[in-house]
């Protein structure tokens, strides 16, 4: 009898550890799926309130302006926005983050250029040779290909805007050495558009 006794005493136990189990790992399981959730609700809330900035940046743009970066680039998000007045005509330097390159656009919508940040290997041979020399051994921290579209002409007193038939390409390097950057300008064949100008690290940066 009390052997008996004995046994169903640790089986009642046994029973009762096995449904302590079961709920503590029913518990963990539900912390753990909690806190899954909750990341997953921090991620959305997350890309939801940089949508509204993003929407706010574009939205806070002159409306031909913000037509212009929906058309030409719709899926980036503004970084920043920097104003150029040339004579009568405001240009809008559009940068965009996460590498997304830039664009200048005009007051009325018309795109002066598009950026986009490229590989050295993608560019001409005879332009690579050009920035490589104008680098004179500085390191080259970032390449970009412009797509030209139309430029600024002063006629007397008047500044306006030419469309160009067929965009021009410019390839734009961005270089650092000993505490300074510089940018340098090479068309594809390899002539300098813009030389570099040497400043202080930070200073004049985009």
């Amino acid at each position: 009898m009390k052997t008996k006794s004995v046994l169903a005493i640790l089986m009642v136990l046994g029973f009762i550890f096995l449904v302590g189990c079961k709920k503590a790992s029913e518990t963990q399981a539900k912390k753990v799926e909690m806190k899954a959730t909750s990341v997953e609700q921090g991620e959305t809330r997350e890309a939801e309130e940089e949508g509204r900035q993003a929407k706010k940046a574009i939205d806070g743009l002159p409306a031909a302006v913000a037509q212009a970066v929906r058309d030409n680039v719709p899926h980036a998000e503004i970084g920043t926005v920097g104003l150029e007045k040339n004579g009568e005509i405001t240009l809008f330097d559009i940068e965009f983050k996460a590498g997304m390159g830039e664009i200048e656009i005009a007051q009325d919508g018309t795109v002066m250029d598009v950026a986009t940040i490229i590989d050295l290997k993608d560019v001409p041979a005879a332009a690579v040779e050009a920035i490589r020399k104008a680098a004179a051994g500085a390191t080259i921290r970032q390449v970009e290909k412009s797509e030209v579209r139309a430029e600024i002409r002063k006629e007397g007193e008047v500044t306006r805007i030419v469309k160009f038939e067929k965009p021009s390409y410019v390839y734009e390097a961005e270089l650092a050495k000993g505490g300074q950057t510089a940018e340098v300008q090479v068309a594809p064949d390899g002539k300098i558009v813009e030389a570099p100008k040497w400043s202080p690290a930070g200073v004049g940066e985009k």
